[in-house]
């Protein structure tokens, strides 16, 4: 008889226990894939024993303890999935001996203590995923020696210290995520060598100085964040340049005075945040080119002047967020014209007058804000048609009159307050129970 000489093992959603050591003894075996079951205990040494083994998937289990050394015996591994496991302890330096390794991914498991520096021999690496970890430390600058690496994440660990300049070297580069870190710093202007780099996220980390202008050269670039950092000064006119970017989110940092009306030349942008900076001035007309953009978020800044005309034309909008700003004057009757509009807050500006009987058109309108304002007048009856809210604020402005009956028809409503006006009269009964803040 023929011996069974087995080649792949594939199981996924049905398999308990451990991984006997017995698995060493199948030396021909060259696919293991045992992701989204629910084995568990430590990996057995005898893995090492599988010298004929090309790829590795064990994510989506509950494996527990350190990765033994013995699988740096692999050499002609090409992919290794420890995704999504309890995994502990410190990467082995051993996995600098897996030269033909393509694909490795450890992320989400809890791993510690510093990455070994014998990464950077793995030199036919293409895609390398650590985070949502404990790792400390410093990225190694052997990074840099990685230049085929398509795909680099180590976000959501516990690394400290500036990055690499090295890592300018990777120009295959598309996908760069460092965000939800301890890196500090500016931010090596290297990077811009990175002409293939599609997604850059930086977010959540101590981040100091500008951004460098040669970030404008990273034209490929669809998603830029650089949020919840400690970034200053101004934001440089050649991010006109990604002419790319979709996804713009510089928020939560201490940046400074007007916005380049280079903006402008982002007319493929879908979502946009200044929020909580420094930003002053008026928006830039120019953005009205931007006519995908579907969020913008201008909150908790220092802008100024009327409700802005740059808006007038961006029927794509779901979410606007001017609140906590020093805009002023009265809501334009276009406003009628932005019928995607979910979310639309104006919370503590200057504006003032009546609302626009057109805000009734925003029949898609989830959430909206009017509060701490001066807005004046009555309340009209169009309130009723805008049937999807759960959130009305309008508190703290000049309202006068009764409260219309059509607010009933708001079945959806559950956060509501209008205190610190002129209102006459009562709320029905049956609505005033279920909204406490009145």
């Amino acid at each position: 008889a023929v011996p069974l000489i087995l080649h792949c093992i594939s199981a996924d959603f049905s398999l308990d226990g451990t991984i006997p050591p017995e698995i060493g003894r199948l030396q021909f075996l060259q696919v293991l894939n045992l992701s989204h079951n629910s084995l568990h205990g430590i990996l057995p040494s005898e893995l090492g024993h599988l010298n004929e083994l090309s790829s590795l998937s064990l994510g989506a289990n509950n494996f527990t303890g350190a990765l033994p050394s013995e699988i740096g015996n692999l050499k002609v591994l090409t992919e290794l999935d420890l995704t999504k496991n309890e995994f502990t302890g410190t990467l082995p330096s051993e996995l600098g001996l897996l030269t033909s390794l393509m694909h490795l991914s450890v992320y989400t498991n809890m791993f510690t203590s510093t990455l070994p520096s014998e990464l950077g021999l793995l030199k036919s690496l293409t895609e390398l995923w650590l985070g949502d970890n404990q790792f400390t430390g410093t990225l190694p600058s052997e990074f840099g020696l990685l230049t085929s690496l398509m795909y680099l994440s180590v976000n959501t660990n516990k690394f400290t210290g500036t990055l690499p300049s090295e890592l300018g070297l990777l120009t295959s580069l598309s996908d760069l995520s460092v965000n939800d870190n301890r890196f500090e710093g500016t931010l090596p202007s290297e990077l811009s060598r990175l002409t293939s780099l599609l997604y850059l996220s930086v977010n959540r980390n101590k981040f100091t100085g500008t951004l460098p202008s040669e970030l404008g050269l990273l034209t490929s670039l669809t998603d830029l964040r650089v949020n919840d950092n400690e970034f200053r000064g101004t934001l440089p006119s050649k991010l006109g340049q990604l002419t790319s970017l979709m996804h713009l989110y510089v928020d939560k940092n201490m940046f400074t005075g007007a916005l380049p009306s280079e903006l402008g030349l982002l007319t493929s942008l879908r979502s946009l945040s200044f929020s909580n900076n420094h930003f002053t001035g008026t928006l830039p007309s120019e953005l009205r080119n931007s006519t995908s953009l579907t969020y913008l978020y201008f909150n908790s800044n220092k802008f100024t002047g009327t409700f802005p005309s740059v808006i007038k034309g961006l029927v794509e909008l779901s979410v606007l967020d001017l609140s906590y700003n020093q805009f002023f004057g009265t809501l334009p009757s276009w406003i009628g014209d932005l019928q995607d509009l979910t979310f639309f807050w104006l919370f503590k500006n200057t504006f003032h007058g009546t609302l626009p009987s057109e805000l009734g058109k925003l029949t898609s309108l989830t959430s909206l804000d009017l509060s701490v304002n001066e807005f004046t007048g009555t309340l009209p009856t169009w309130i009723g048609n805008l049937k999807n809210l759960s959130s009305l604020f309008l508190y703290d402005n000049q309202f006068t009159g009764t409260f219309p009956s059509e607010i009933e028809n708001i079945l959806a409503l559950k956060n509501f307050c209008i205190r610190n006006n002129e209102f006459s009269g009562n709320l029905p009964k049956e609505v005033m129970t279920d909204w406490p803040c009145t």
